[in-house]
Formats: structure tokens, C-alpha cells, sequence
């Protein structure tokens, strides 16, 4: 049995439909124009004709069902990621999903996501395919809703210029909330940068030398996922005792105003490790980062990951090794074993899954849940605020345990200059404002999003002394790049004394 409509009214119950799931762009605008009823009214009105304007601009005989599936799911299944998440699709957000793996993938599914689909992209879609649609006087009806939609939308400009204009160039981040289109439009400049081939690889720091060959250094470099300051009993976080396995650990220096390069990993992994600041770094650039330079002067770079993103090309060029494991202390064995052969200068990178959202609760064994009530479902909107900051707390305290564990191996190794070095790739927003996970544009995120924990160990009591007068210092991940460069000494005209926090020189980051 077929239901049958005519071409004008698919078009507009494909409009209402659209309307409909950008419930969080107009709700942004409610709130941003100070719930000024008549100017909300004028933007939804200028909205609703805008988008009737573009269907019946693209909806044509034999292609009208196929794109109408396509433009109702894209924003039924991105309106349940904006609603329920408070994330935008941009197209770093477009990375981070193709970049995932099997288990991230599954650990949004749940029941009531597959009750969605099954209710606003499955059965809208059949009813889509079973429709029979009336073509009669096409380009005629054509013509017509295509013009009188714009006339529509332009006369509601006009008569709101004035205020409407200066309100979207003073908030252009409406566009992201833009559903299907700007997702869309995201995907498109994602698949662009993909196409535009890979580049030769820039090769940089060829004057780089060691400045004395004469002593060994080890450093373990631990990058965290998805861990934020704000959390952290080391610095001022009251709630839970997040760093019980670290808090009395001597020669140890919490740094509390740590800013992340982004908000994703996609981003911030690169970027860390460029010689670029987060101002002028670049998505796809192809160069040696500090641990090819690292290398080239005889320092061993090793890279042990358990993240499902990789290591976003940063370990391609060094030996690693990428698992896949449900703990973060899988990583411990191999880096006993890495330590166990210290003959020359030596960093080994431990990437954690740490943290990662929205499964909280898998990120850590039963012997860890500390803090209760958790939240043990991957519907965060379901649980309670006191749930959710627990079970994030214990992820956070099961880093903690893996930071404790590596400095005791540190301890154990007779490298007199052994240290470890702590920091995480982003933050996480956890239901503040209605905001949950992280992935905001840089600009508009929250600071949960951005400012990070870095924590310093050394055997060296003297240099963990220096560094607790800069603890408090404004720095971030740009700080990276030379502070490794600086702690293995390492002479190059890539390196600046002011971002090496090992540096009597170190300014705090503009």
C-alpha cells in the first residue's frame, strides 16, 4: 500500500521534519537573543523558508526519495548526538569518528539510541520509500515554492535587519548548529584535505645535536585521554581524592594552569608535538615532530598506545607498539620490559584510553570503584550529576595508580636522571550547561574542555625544587616540544628557552 503526495507537500513535511530536529539551534537562538519572543519568531519564519527554499531547490524527479532519506537521517542521528551530548559536528568531530575504532564506536549504542533510530531514521525512511509522490505541473509547483520561499525569507530580513544581522556576524556559531547542512558541509571539507594526497614529509632540525653525550637520561612520557584539571585532588578538587596514589609522592610538581592545543585528539595529539603553537598549527601537516628529532640525535623514542585513535602519525617513524585492551595496565609489562635495556638516552610515550567517554565505567576494574553512586550505562543524561562526576573520578583515579606504578618502576631503574612527565590531550565536559563529552570548537568550548592536568616527577629533588616555583606558571601543550627538547639537551634552532619549563629562561605562555 502506497501513500500518495504530492510533490509540494513532500517537500514541506520534509521541511517540518528538518525543523523539527533542530530543536538545540533554536534553542541557542532563544537564549542568546534574551528570549526576545518577536526576533526568535522572525529568525524561525526566515529558518523554516530557507530550508522549504534549498529542498525544493535539490528535489527532483527520481532523485526526491533518495535525497530526502539521506537529509532526514543525517539530522535525526546528528540531532541525537547535539541533544543528548551538547557536541557540534565540525569537521575535527568528522575526524574523530572516522578515526575510531570498533569498541569506541559500539560504546555510544545502547537501547534507547537503537529505539531512535529505529522510530526517527528506520521507520521515516520506509515511509519515504512507500510514498508515491505526484509529479504533476513539477517545475511549475517547482518554481513557485522555490520563489515564494525567498521572497518569504527576504522580506523577513529586510524588516529585521537591523537587529537579526548583527545578532548572527556576533554569534556565527549558529551555522554548527545548522542540521543536516553544516554536518554535511563538514563532511565535505573533511573528505577535501583527505583527497588532497599526502605530502612529502618536511624534514626539520638539521643542525640538531646533544649537548653532552656523557650521561644517560630517561624520561616516560604519559599522554592522558580525556582528563581535566577541575578534577584533580592535586590542584584544588575537594569532591573526591582523584590523586590518592601520587598526593605524598616527593619530588612530584602538579602545574595548574595547563591549556590543551584542542579538544579532540584528533588535534591535540599532533599538535602537542609540533614544532607549531596551537595559533598556527595546521590539520594534516607532514613533518618530523620532537620525537624524530629526538631520535636523529640517539635518543631511543618508543611509543606504547592503548588508545583506540593511534597515535595519530606521531609514532610512525619510531618503534611502537598499538594495543587494544580494556585496562590501561596492559601498558605496564611493556614498559618493564623497555626498561630493562637502558644503554643511552631513552623516552618512552605511554598513551592511555584513560578517561574516555561516554562508557566510563568499562575504563576501569571493579577494585577501583571508589567513589559511589556510578553511572554504569553510557546514557549520561539518565544518571545523576553525582553519578556521573564519581564514575568519571574513578577513571581518573585509576590513571593516578598507572602514573604511581610507572614512577616506582622509574625508582627501581639505576638511570640516575630518570623522571616522568604527565599531561593530557584535551579535558571533558561532564553536563555542565548541557554539555557532555568535549569536541567543541576551541573558541566556544568550555574550560572543562581545555584546561588539563601536567604532573612532573624526578629522582632529582633539586630539579623538582626549581619547577615548584613555576607550578602555577600559564603554559600549555605548545610547552612540550622544547621542554623535551630541553630535559634530553638537545641543541637546535627549532628549540625556545621560553616554552622549556626546565629552562631558567621559561615565560609563561602568552
Amino acid at each position: 500500500m502506497h501513500l500518495k503526495l504530492s510533490w509540494t507537500k513532500f517537500t514541506l513535511l520534509n521541511a517540518v521534519f528538518i525543523m523539527t530536529f533542530n530543536f538545540s539551534l533554536f534553542e541557542f537562538v532563544y537564549e542568546k537573543i534574551d528570549q526576545n519572543t518577536m526576533l526568535f519568531s522572525v529568525f524561525f519564519g526566515i529558518y523554516f523558508f530557507l530550508v522549504l527554499s534549498v529542498l525544493s531547490l535539490v528535489y527532483f524527479p527520481y532523485i526526491s526519495k533518495i535525497l530526502s532519506i539521506f537529509l532526514l537521517s543525517t539530522c535525526a542521528i546528528c540531532s541525537y548526538f547535539v541533544s543528548n551530548y551538547g557536541v557540534l559536528i565540525d569537521d575535527h568531530m568528522i575526524q574523530n569518528v572516522v578515526e575510531t575504532d570498533n569498541r569506541e564506536f559500539f560504546s555510544y549504542f545502547n537501547f534507547s539510541f537503537a529505539l531512535y533510530i529505529l522510530t526517527f531514521v528506520i521507520f521515516p525512511s520506509l515511509l519515504v520509500i512507500f510514498t508515491k509522490i505526484d509529479y504533476q505541473k513539477y517545475f511549475f509547483k517547482k518554481s513557485v515554492l522555490f520563489l515564494t520561499s525567498l521572497v518569504f525569507c527576504f522580506a523577513l530580513i529586510a524588516l529585521s535587519s537591523k537587529t537579526l544581522l548583527p545578532f548572527l556576524r556576533s554569534h556565527n556559531i549558529v551555522r554548527m548548529y545548522n542540521l543536516p547542512f553544516y554536518p554535511i558541509y563538514s563532511s565535505i571539507e573533511f573528505t577535501k584535505k583527505k583527497l588532497a594526497g599526502k605530502k612529502e614529509l618536511t624534514i626539520i632540525s638539521d643542525d640538531a645535536s646533544l649537548k653532552d653525550t656523557n650521561t644517560t637520561k630517561l624520561m616516560i612520557l604519559v599522554i592522558g585521554e580525556t582528563a581535566r584539571a577541575s578534577n584533580y585532588s592535586l590542584g584544588a578538587y575537594k569532591i573526591n581524592d582523584t590523586n590518592f596514589y601520587t598526593k605524598n609522592e616527593p619530588n612530584l610538581v602538579y602545574f595548574s594552569d595547563v591549556s590543551s592545543c584542542g579538544t579532540a585528539t584528533a588535534r591535540s595529539l599532533p599538535c602537542m608535538f609540533s614544532r607549531h603553537k596551537r595559533v598556527n598549527f595546521e590539520d594534516g601537516l607532514y613533518e618530523e615532530n620532537v620525537l624524530d628529532i629526538l631520535q636523529k640525535v640517539g635518543v631511543q623514542s618508543i611509543w606504547f598506545g592503548n588508545n583506540s585513535g593511534g597515535c595519530k602519525g606521531n609514532c610512525d617513524r619510531i618503534k611502537h607498539r598499538l594495543i587494544l585492551k580494556d585496562y590501561d595496565e596492559s601498558l605496564l609489562e611493556l614498559v618493564k620490559q623497555e626498561l630493562e635495556n637502558i644503554n643511552s638516552n631513552k623516552i618512552i610515550v605511554v598513551h592511555l584510553q584513560g578517561s574516555h567517554g561516554p562508557t566510563y565505567y568499562k575504563r576501569y576494574p571493579n577494585t577501583f570503584k571508589k567513589f559511589m553512586p556510578t553511572c554504569d550505562t553510557n546514557e549520561l543524561n539518565t544518571c545523576s550529576h553525582e553519578q556521573i562526576i564519581n564514575t568519571y573520578d574513578n577513571t581518573l583515579l585509576y590513571t593516578d595508580f598507572i602514573i604511581k606504578s610507572l614512577i616506582d618502576m622509574l625508582k627501581q631503574n639505576p638511570t640516575k636522571e630518570a623522571s616522568l612527565l604527565y599531561l593530557s590531550d584535551h579535558g571533558e565536559s561532564l553536563g555542565e550547561n548541557g554539555i557532555y563529552l568535549h569536541g567543541m570548537p576551541y573558541l566556544i568550548a568550555p574550560k572543562e574542555q581545555k584546561h588539563i592536568p601536567m604532573i612532573f616527577w624526578n629522582k632529582d629533588s633539586k630539579l623538582s625544587q626549581d619547577l615548584q616555583s613555576k607550578k602555577d606558571y600559564k603554559l600549555s601543550q605548545d610547552n612540550l616540544f622544547s621542554s623535551l627538547l630541553g630535559y634530553f639537551g638537545v641543541n637546535s634552532k627549532e628549540y625556545e628557552a621560553n616554552y622549556d619549563i626546565f629552562s631558567k629562561n621559561l615565560k609563561e605562555n602568552p
